[in-house]
């Protein structure tokens, strides 16, 4: 056996993964440099016309849309500056309790858009492995087209829960109320060519890496040659950040990034508590908790039950299990049991699976259940953990009622 070979092999395989990830980072400090993403929320404060409990709607469904087809992770991280701004408009006009809702509000949205596309979060592509590996019946009529018949509204109605939990429970009467002057907000006057410029790339990065994933779907074969089609986007994409010259107004043309540019706002915070957190990980595999908490929680699964009642509360474990333990982890244990325990109960294998693959991206109640959750509770300061949890825990049971639905009637319709 050949090992190095397969080491490279499994790189080389796994190089656009790497390269998206790397490009999505360039991307946050493009972000950041060029301040798009107040550009950004401006957009969203205009519609809500300053109003707190509209902007909320605004940025719940805006990072949803775009975790949808980018790694959630990013799309937060580039959000990072708003928020915080956002939080000190806020104060400054008489209003509390703001922090919190804010970071909860762009994590609901990054973990519902993860439910959006066939490629919206990492536990979709353990769920086809395992429909493939036990060879459950209708999987071959999941296509990347289809998935947004039932995807979209699913997504919408998601929206609007969060936006009913963070306004409902997160904020006081008073504080839905108050209002953000959008003039005090928009400092930047016209919009730059710099900004143009970094508007295009930014469209250019989402269309890229949006029409290679569909390309993957659609072109039989692509795989073989993504790593190179990847490698050519973004020896392209590294040109245009830091090879070309652009105006920024004062007679001063430059590129939009310069090396220094990649540590100078690295998340110190937030990388922190991320390495915590991927400690803790690794000690729960060592110890070989994860695996024992699954095992133990699906033993509450056998016997008599309804289908409906066995679907609601299997459901309701794998997101408070995602809650303290990796969501690619429970969704591969779960799927191991799931093909026969939901023939013994008369359900479709084919909308469990799916059903334990939608519940592993909802993880709205701790700091540590995904990357994107320790990256801004870590960058977030003045967040309370207490109303995360409160707030998390409200949204993980009505999800499961929604994601439950979902399964059992409305996804049947298009499979």
């Amino acid at each position: 056996m050949n090992i190095s070979g397969d080491i490279w092999t499994y790189i080389w395989h796994r190089l656009p993964l790497v390269l998206l990830f790397a490009g999505g980072y360039l991307v946050y400090q493009l972000m950041t440099v060029t301040r798009l993403t107040d550009r950004f929320v401006y957009r969203a404060i205009q519609k809500s016309r300053g109003r707190t409990s509209i902007l909320l709607f605004y940025l719940i469904a805006s990072i949803a849309v775009l975790s949808s087809f980018i790694p959630n992770t990013i799309a937060v991280l580039t959000l990072l500056p708003v928020l915080r701004r956002l939080d000190r408009e806020y104060a400054a006009k008489g209003g509390v309790g703001m922090t919190t809702v804010l970071m909860c509000s762009t994590l609901y949205g990054a973990a519902i858009g993860g439910m959006g596309s066939m490629i919206g979060s990492p536990a979709n592509a353990v769920l086809f492995g395992a429909l493939d590996l036990f060879r459950i019946a209708g999987r071959e009529q999941i296509t990347f087209l289809n998935w947004f018949v039932w995807s979209v509204p699913l997504v919408a109605l998601f929206v609007l829960i969060a936006w009913c939990v963070v306004t409902r429970l997160g904020l006081t009467a008073e504080g839905r109320l108050v209002r953000i002057a959008v003039d005090e907000l928009e400092t930047q006057g016209e919009v730059s060519a710099r900004q143009r410029f970094g508007l295009k790339l930014f469209w250019f990065f989402m269309i890229f890496w949006v029409g290679e994933a569909v390309a993957k779907q659609v072109i039989p074969n692509f795989s073989l040659v993504s790593p190179l089609v990847c490698l050519g986007f973004s020896a392209v994409f590294l040109f245009l950040l830091f090879g070309i010259a652009v105006p920024d107004g004062q007679d001063n043309p430059g590129p939009l990034l310069v090396p220094w540019d990649m540590v100078k706002s690295i998340p110190r915070r937030g990388v922190l508590f991320l390495f915590f957190l991927a400690l803790l990980i690794a000690v729960v595999h060592w110890l070989d908790l994860d695996a024992r908490v699954v095992g133990a929680v699906s033993v509450l699964f056998q016997g008599e039950s309804s289908s409906l009642l066995l679907g609601f509360f299997m459901i309701l474990s794998v997101i408070f299990l995602t809650e303290i333990l990796s969501n690619t982890v429970v969704v591969a244990a779960f799927f191991t049991i799931v093909p026969a325990l939901a023939l013994s109960h008369g359900i479709e294998p084919l909308m469990l699976m799916m059903g334990v693959s939608l519940a592993s991206t909802c993880a709205f109640m701790t700091p540590i259940a995904t990357p994107t959750n320790a990256l801004a509770f870590g960058e977030m300061r003045g967040v309370s953990l207490r109303k995360m949890v409160f707030l998390g825990a409200v949204l993980n049971v009505l999800g499961a009622l929604l994601i439950t639905t979902w399964f059992s009637w409305v996804i049947p319709l298009v499979y």
